[in-house]
């Protein structure tokens, strides 16, 4: 089940059942989860509030995961993750896991890799909390009450988007091919470009290129995340290719541009 399958199951009548909440500590002598061998038996939602953290997949891809970023850790789903601890500083990430199941009552196993769903406004670790701190002891319903909620704030009902645009505003990020779009606007790929650039005045996978690149710009301002993993988290093809669309975009180089800043 891809991220689109997995929102479009969200839009039906689904169950939480088995939530466990917490907020967890992490540091320099405790900062490594490997599920390579033992996968996720649950669904997880994941909340990175103040350090980023490196998910690396079995065939060695890696998804790098910010401060503020929700994460969804599917059932079954097999990788590491480590978080980016400095020496004075604890990762406090809010984690909640539970089982999910369809209206029937059989249990939805979707399978897949960890994937970012969105970046926290300010209005979900609120939620994450709430349920962490219920869980310590609250009345069930209230607990599932709070989860509930948070999964309807990252899981919306669809609304109409023309060309997708601000479905590519808040997920550009991710892997998806112009095609994929068009479907899902229900638009033939000549008929979806061509609109597309009368929205924009670009095409669509410049007009992602240039969101791409100014999420590089600020990865690269932090100094510590290599060209490889920016590539990788970005979805570029290469770094080589990387390289290329960030140079045509900014003039400079990614090493160039780390360099002056």
């Amino acid at each position: 089940m891809d991220i689109q399958e997995y929102k479009a199951f969200m839009q039906t009548d689904f169950n939480i059942n088995e939530i466990h909440a917490m907020q967890q500590h992490w540091n320099q002598k405790l900062y490594f989860v490997d599920l390579m061998q033992n996968p996720r038996r649950n669904q997880g939602l994941l909340l990175l509030t103040d350090q980023s953290a490196v998910f690396t997949m079995p065939d060695g891809h890696s998804i790098l995961a910010e401060a503020g970023d929700v994460m969804l850790l599917p059932c079954g789903a097999r990788y590491t993750v480590s978080f980016q601890v400095s020496p004075e500083k604890t990762a406090c990430p809010f984690l909640i896991n539970a089982r999910i199941y369809r209206a029937d009552g059989t249990e939805a196993m979707p399978d897949g890799q960890p994937m970012r769903l969105c970046r926290d406004d300010g209005t979900l670790l609120p939620l994450f909390a709430e349920a962490a701190a219920l869980y310590k002891g609250a009345h069930p319903a209230q607990l599932k009450a709070t989860v509930y909620r948070l999964f309807s704030l990252l899981f919306p009902m669809a609304e109409k988007d023309e060309c997708c645009i601000g479905y590519i505003n808040s997920h550009f990020t991710e892997k998806f091919s112009i095609p994929q779009l068009a479907k899902q606007c229900a638009l033939s790929e000549s008929v979806y470009r061509r609109r597309f650039r009368q929205l924009t005045g670009l095409s669509p996978v410049q007009y992602i290129n240039q969101l791409k690149v100014e999420k590089a710009r600020q990865l690269l301002q932090s100094g510590d995340i290599s060209h490889q993993q920016i590539s990788d988290f970005l979805h570029f093809h290469s770094v080589s290719y990387f390289y290329r669309v960030f140079k045509a975009v900014t003039g400079q180089t990614p090493g160039e541009y780390r360099r002056h800043e």
